[in-house]
């Protein structure tokens, strides 16, 4: 790996380090391309692996919808690392002031049966016929206060796509095959419930898609060179709103002013009648 690209890893961890807003890269530290942003990914995650976050064990999507793709000016998702002491079981706390722009959003992480082969093109089915573990999961995003009219995506990609941290409810797989025919069919469709301090909202998997999901980020990791091992989970994408906890508006939009007020929050997250999760925010 070059010294360059070492060089921008360790400029992103000093922009965290010093709580920087999120900003394009510049400079001696402009990214080139995605293929240059995805190497720079890597290089922070080689930086990060003996700290305090820990290796890579597991993944996430982001941008994986076209409103979201437009605003960033791509026409495809991205792709990021959930680092291995960033996995809290359910129920979980955690506190506002160690998250800088911290965003909650609720997803299904997906584990599959065996490890990926480097260089394979998957299609969608075989990548259903390799699910193994279901899990409702929140992800807690950190966007550093970013202008979301003015993010540069090859910037967020090589900034770990934001992730923080995930929680991770009961594994449901199991509950699924004995209820469906399939995963692809269980999934299609399941109801999702967020309750946020007593106010409530529904969705479904449905706009989701979570096989998709998982099928372009195993595609993207096996032409960058990456296996995706048997067991790791993968977030899929948010199937409700983004939530900011620090926003001035009632958990309002993503342009939000934030100050960083905040009353304490008790989220929890369910799929159907098979599993919840539960997040306390201090």
């Amino acid at each position: 790996m070059s010294e360059r690209l070492h060089r921008i890893a360790a400029e992103i961890e000093r922009l965290h380090r010093d709580k920087a807003p999120f900003e394009q890269l510049q400079g001696e530290f402009a990214l080139q391309s995605i293929e240059d942003a995805y190497a720079a990914q890597n290089a922070l995650q080689e930086l990060r692996a003996n700290g305090a976050r820990g290796p890579v064990a597991g993944r996430k999507i982001a941008l994986a919808s076209r409103v979201q793709q437009e605003l960033c000016g791509i026409d495809h998702p991205i792709a990021g690392a959930i680092y291995q002491n960033e996995i809290h079981a359910s129920p979980a706390t955690i506190a506002l002031k160690d998250y800088h722009g911290l965003g909650i959003e609720y997803e299904i992480a997906l584990s599959l049966d065996q490890d990926t082969e480097v260089g394979r093109s998957y299609a969608r089915q075989d990548i259903a016929k390799m699910i193994s573990g279901v899990h409702p999961a929140f992800e807690m995003i950190i966007d550093r206060d970013a202008d979301y009219r003015a993010i540069d995506p090859k910037t967020m990609i090589a900034d770990n796509a934001w992730c923080a941290g995930i929680v991770l409810g009961a594994d449901i797989g199991d509950a699924l095959r004995r209820d469906f025919d399939d995963i692809e069919h269980a999934l299609s469709g399941l109801p999702a419930t967020l309750v946020w301090n007593g106010d409530s909202e529904s969705a479904t998997t449905a706009a989701s898609d979570p096989i998709g999901s998982l099928t372009w980020v195993v595609n993207l990791l096996s032409g960058l060179g990456v296996v995706l091992e048997a067991g790791q989970p993968v977030i899929t994408g948010s199937v409700m709103k983004t939530r900011y906890p620090a926003a001035d508006e009632r958990n309002g939009s993503q342009s939000a002013p934030r100050t960083g007020k905040h009353e304490p929050s008790e989220v929890t997250f369910t799929l159907g009648d098979y599993a919840g999760i539960t997040l306390s925010i201090v």
